[in-house]
């Protein structure tokens, strides 16, 4: 069997440490984004039990995936259920001499929970908080350089969509060419589906691209992110149709850039999340919008969209920034009826300080087509 690669054992390692700390013989990692994390396999509907000691990481899956598992995770020993997999993970228990084995407990559900005590012995197993969320959170070099050329992809599809979008063409549609192009320039996929906001609907945060159509002098959000090699990007822009918006719009452009600006200054290690958050939310407070922003500054990013640490005035007071961590930085602002502004970048927190990973323009000038 081949040598677990060294960026995988540096992963495994911590989680070893963490599962014999607790008393525990194995933990039983159930999320397939954490199965990915620690192995290199991508698929799912399979499980991975990592012991407290060694290397002998074991996924239980099927024969869908076995030559999948040969390619991208070689150095794992798999097992091709024939039985369920609760009954796989007792054989292999046994066959182990394992005693206690934690369960992933962010991914699991009340039935499946029950399923596995009912399979190994209610006294054999413990629901666990594993911190693989925590730990996920730092990225180590060639984490970030995935997310790195996600961005890239990303802006490249923003800069081609630049020469496409015109007025008529629906939300849909522009949403459509982006995705499209972004599959092209090699993106596995997409971080999230695209939010192509026109006018009006870019009052909401989370809008659906829908059948709306982009009119001249118009406003569009678009919020939109590339995955490579699994791991996400993430940024927003606005762009304005013609001659631009209206007097009130531009003002509001320009206090959300500010409080972008005042954002991103404010990442740094040691600095609490809740301090990231308020520099830029200062801002839109002062300018008589802070009503109008009602979301969290930002999020980490990694092999999910949406991972700690969380930029929230709601975040835990003791939480600080850490170097390693890549967080998005997007304050808004959202009109009812009227439209909203949203501008976003990825911020990869470095040991002194920070570095943006996106460098599309915003200008306000820049914004204007």
């Amino acid at each position: 069997m081949p040598q677990t690669p060294a960026d995988l054992t540096a992963r495994l390692k911590p989680l070893q440490k963490r599962v014999r700390e607790v008393g525990h013989d194995a933990v039983l990692v159930i999320n397939p984004v954490d199965t990915r994390y620690l192995t290199g396999f991508v698929g799912d509907d399979s499980w991975t039990l990592v012991p407290a000691r060694g290397t002998k990481v074991v996924v239980l899956s099927d024969a869908r995936f076995e030559e999948q598992i040969a390619r991208e995770a070689p150095h794992v020993a798999a097992v091709m259920r024939k039985k369920s997999l609760v009954d796989e993970l007792k054989t292999l228990r046994d066959r182990r001499k394992l005693g206690r084995v934690a369960v992933q407990k962010g991914s699991l559900t009340v039935d499946r929970f029950e399923a596995i005590k009912k399979g190994l012995g209610a006294r054999a197993v413990a629901a666990w908080d594993d911190g693989l969320m925590t730990q996920r959170a730092v990225k180590d070099a060639g984490e970030v350089k995935l997310i790195a050329k996600a961005g890239k992809i990303q802006q490249q599809a923003f800069r081609e969509l630049r020469a496409f979008i015109e007025p008529g063409q629906t939300e849909a549609e522009v949403a459509a060419f982006l995705e499209y192009r972004m599959r092209c320039l090699g993106a596995d996929g997409v971080s999230f589906p695209s939010i192509v906001a026109a006018d009006a609907n870019a009052a909401l945060p989370h809008a659906i691209p829908g059948r709306t159509k982009l009119k001249k002098n118009g406003l569009v959000l678009i919020d939109w992110g590339a995955k490579f090699n699994g791991y996400c990007s993430d940024m927003t822009r606005v762009v304005f149709l013609g001659k631009g918006p209206s007097a009130r719009m531009k003002e509001v452009y320009r206090v959300v850039l500010d409080a972008q600006l005042a954002g991103i200054a404010a990442c740094r290690p040691g600095t609490p999340l809740r301090a990231v958050d308020a520099a830029a939310r200062k801002v839109i407070d002062d300018a008589g919008y802070g009503e109008h922003f009602g979301h969290g500054l930002g999020h980490g990013i990694g092999l999910d969209i949406h991972e700690d640490p969380r930029l929230s005035h709601l975040a835990d007071e003791h939480a600080v920034l850490e170097p390693g961590q890549v967080v998005t930085v997007e304050p808004g602002v959202y009109l009812p009826g009227v439209g909203g502004v949203r501008i976003e970048d990825d911020v990869l927190i470095t040991a002194r300080g920070h570095r943006v990973l996106t460098d599309l323009p915003k200008s306000f000038e820049s914004a204007t087509i």
